[in-house]
């Protein structure tokens, strides 16, 4: 196996020719429909909650900053996929930048969230079964018999994904509509049912927690969990129709949607609530299946039913999609060298990674088992979404800097968009507590380890390139050794809002680090390999 370090999107894969078996018929609507399917899953039903537990009206804060950097990402992951429309590029787009290391800890990263978003999907479906079904869960978790269940259902939606994109692009567009319509009536009828501004005072004040809490519920809430997903046209734009066309509309309309019905979701857990319930603060607020337990408290029982069944259905519905387009990313994985070569196998009848998704479905089901319970899963998938938006933010401006700015997407725009998605990427990556970093940072090292092993049997110049992208190991370290030190779960030497404001300048110094790294790696490769040594180069780069 050897490594291509072409500019050239499909040069850049380990086995290119896998790239050209992909099925590229996806239009507008459907990676619209897709994108939708993907983001509004368990998140809507318990995000708001968990947001309004954790920092009470301050989570319109925690919205308003998730909001941000999702919308400064999407412009990122739509620009990379206008000039390099391939799939798995949320993986392949940061080693083609900025070198192996870079691509070795974020595929790793992006294979760790492949492996657990459909675990955190299929956990949110039994949990809500639990109302029909008392004996899948125990507490807080799932029961053992819960879990098997869980799996099963992995196992069911990964059997629909293997029939190939089109059958299952048809069949989300049924999934998706009825998601849209629930979550819409769920805003207009609890707010029209119950609308109290003095839910505010009675709960200690807008911020009763205090700022940090508000900062922290943006990954420990499971917000920045809740926008997962929105990068999923761009990340299947090697099977859309028309990429340049198709993946920015898909994406810009989920996205306005999106941010618009979590703040009207967060608005119906913080006016709608009965005052009552907050003696103990917003702290104290204890609700099973929250949205349908509302529902109830307002005199609307037959619309909590139908919340409860679509609290079945909705993760179901992004089970189905997640496991396709998170297969993409152990596709794109493997591409980039990470995971064995097995794995960029795409099936010829049906044109889809069947491996990747088999192995993605293996590894999720260990995980269910092993934990059971979905704000778990949720809060620790965050950190590595985070660190993965990070180097996309890195990606989008040095690769925007090979062509000129009238060919991209961003066009003059890519570096604001790249900086600020990557100072915030930065944050959340430190807000989401030292309790979560001090597990993810060295899980990552894991990775890494498991490349250098590999990377030992390649060339010496392939084996030379580890030393650049040495910028995200600083990065990562800086970003624990604060974490140590600052409020979020540290020892709060560093008192706030201090912490967070070192923490926003080490971001801004690694950007401009990284981008100069990038930009160095990406002269490296045209000194190596000119479009004189490589005609399909010269073709892609003309």
């Amino acid at each position: 196996m050897t490594e291509m370090p072409n500019k050239a999107g499909p040069l850049s894969a380990v086995s290119p020719g896998e790239d050209l078996r992909l099925r590229r018929g996806l239009g507008t609507t459907s990676l619209a429909l897709i994108t939708f399917s993907s983001v509004i899953g368990s998140g809507w039903l318990l995000a708001p909650y968990t947001a309004a537990k954790a920092a009470g009206p301050a989570a319109f804060l925690s919205w308003t900053i998730a909001s941000i950097a999702t919308a400064l990402i999407s412009f990122a992951f739509i620009d990379l996929a206008f000039r390099h429309p391939m799939s798995g590029g949320n993986v392949r787009w940061p080693q083609l930048a900025s070198g192996p290391l870079v691509g070795t800890v974020v595929g790793w990263a992006v294979f760790l969230q492949a492996a657990s978003a459909g675990p955190s999907e299929s956990t949110a479906v039994v949990q809500y079964a639990s109302k029909w079904l008392p004996w899948v869960t125990s507490g807080e978790s799932l029961s053992w018999p819960g879990r098997l269940l869980a799996v099963a259902l992995l196992a069911f939606f990964c059997t629909l994904n293997l029939f190939g994109i089109k059958l299952l692009a048809k069949v989300n567009n049924v999934v998706a509509t009825i998601k849209v319509v629930i979550p819409v009536m769920t805003v207009i009828l609890l707010l029209a049912s119950g609308f109290d501004t003095s839910n505010v005072e009675t709960g200690g004040g807008v911020a009763p927690y205090g700022i940090s809490a508000a900062l922290t519920a943006v990954v420990g809430g499971g917000l920045v969990y809740s926008f997962t997903g929105i990068n999923a046209a761009a990340v299947m734009s090697g099977e859309a129709k028309n990429p340049r066309r198709t993946v920015p509309r898909a994406t810009l309309i989920v996205l306005a949607g999106t941010i618009v019905l979590y703040m009207g979701l967060q608005a119906v857990m913080i006016f709608s609530l009965p005052g009552e319930l907050l003696g103990s603060g917003w702290h104290g607020i204890n609700l099973q299946s929250p949205l349908a337990a509302l529902a109830t408290l307002l005199g609307l029982s037959w619309f909590a039913t139908v919340l409860l069944a679509d609290a079945v259905f909705s993760p179901s519905g992004s089970l189905l999609i997640g496991i396709g387009v998170k297969g993409r990313y152990t596709y794109g994985a493997a591409q980039n060298g990470l995971l064995p070569a097995a794995l960029t196998k795409v099936d010829r009848r049906f044109g889809i990674p069947r491996r990747a998704l088999l192995l993605n479905v293996g590894l999720g089901s260990v995980i269910v088992l092993a934990f059971g319970n979905w704000k778990t899963i949720a809060s620790s998938l965050s950190f590595y979404y985070g660190l993965s938006y990070a180097a996309v933010s890195v990606a989008v401006t040095v690769l925007g800097a090979s062509t000129p700015p009238e060919k991209g997407w961003l066009r003059k725009w890519t570096i604001p968009v790249g900086f600020g998605s990557f100072v915030l990427s930065g944050l959340i990556l430190y807000w989401s507590t030292w309790e979560k970093i001090r597990i993810a940072v060295p899980l990552l090292l894991v990775g890494f380890l498991i490349y250098l092993a590999r990377a030992k049997s390649r060339q010496g110049g392939a084996f030379r390139q580890q030393a650049v992208g040495g910028w995200l190991v600083g990065f990562l370290l800086m970003l624990g050794v604060l974490s140590v030190l600052g409020t979020f779960g540290g020892a709060g030497v560093i008192a706030a809002p201090y912490d967070s404001a070192l923490v926003g300048l080490l971001s801004a110094g690694t950007w401009w680090l990284a981008h100069r790294s990038g930009l160095r790696h990406q002269r490296s490769l045209e000194q190596a390999e000119t479009p004189e040594d490589n005609p399909e180069t010269a073709r892609s780069t003309a």
